[in-house]
């Protein structure tokens, strides 16, 4: 299964990583892609849709539900995005607009089933169809300003006994990279010959201080480790800046486990070495 979405006038095959997006608007379209990919993601099941004419009725249903997700996760953010886009997932094209917080969107059905019945057993069928076909991968991302990010809400990263962890969709981009990770209370790590442990009450500890006393390399390495660790095979890992704040030690251990990743790599750079990173 492919994947090609094109961005104003950029085109990413996720299906040849790692993809390097730079440039002046590199940011951007780094997060334009992120929620695309999210909104994409997230459609659910769309068999239980009434219609005559079961394809009209699915499209219909798909382009109402991708709009309404991808508005969703950009509201309450005020994430604005604006620009044009293209996902094509093989059998099924999506073309449209981003609007600040919206979006307008529009859907080709590129492919569909022989001999569709009708009523609920055509959607089913024609549900089906599509959803087998579509290669709908879960993103990650992490931001540019991840060593600030992290050392201002890691505390957020622990699994809660009582409520639900991680922070508001409100906080945009922040929430979608904290809420992204979920450490269990036992957690540890070495990270550059420093050890990260845990405080239940107070987060991330780092040779015993608070992790917000860590300079800005051991921050973006941590959350590099961390972004890697928690995105599973098969996945898309977004990294902006992946370079920020290291030092050579450091890249070469960045640069080892972006390698390693066992996904679709995104790497928005302007780096010539991580350019021309292999995955291994």
């Amino acid at each position: 299964m492919n994947l090609v979405v094109r961005i104003h006038d950029r085109e990413i095959d996720l299906s040849n990583s790692p993809v390097v997006i730079r440039g002046k608007e590199r940011y951007q379209t780094s997060r334009a892609l992120y929620y695309l990919l999210r909104t994409l993601n997230l459609i659910p099941r769309l068999y239980g849709i009434q219609a005559n004419d079961p394809l009209e009725g699915w499209k219909r249903g798909f382009k109402e539900r991708f709009r309404s997700i991808l508005r969703s996760n950009l509201e309450p953010g005020k994430v604005i995005l604006d620009g044009s886009f293209r996902l094509d997932t093989g059998p099924l094209l999506i073309t449209g607009e981003l609007k600040g917080w919206d979006c307008q969107a529009d859907v080709v059905l590129k492919e569909s089933p022989a001999e569709v019945e009708a009523g609920v057993k055509g959607m089913i069928q024609v549900d089906s169809f599509f959803f087998s076909k579509m290669w709908r991968p879960r993103p990650f991302l992490v931001p540019g300003s991840k060593d600030g990010i992290l050392a201002g809400f890691h505390r957020f990263l622990l699994l809660q006994t009582e409520g639900a962890p991680g922070i508001p969709k409100t906080l945009g981009i922040i929430a979608e990279f904290i809420n992204s990770i979920v450490l269990p209370h036992n957690f540890k790590a070495e990270v550059l010959g420093h050890d990260i442990t845990v405080n239940v009450n107070e987060g991330l500890y780092l040779d015993g201080s608070p992790l917000y006393n860590a300079d800005p390399e051991v921050l973006s390495v941590i959350a590099m480790r961390l972004a890697v660790g928690f995105a599973p095979e098969g996945s898309v890992l977004i990294v902006e800046d992946p370079e920020a704040h290291l030092s050579a030690e450091s890249r070469g251990e960045v640069m080892r486990a972006l390698s390693s990743f066992k996904g679709t790599l995104i790497l928005v750079t302007e780096d010539e070495g991580f350019q021309k990173i292999k995955k291994t």
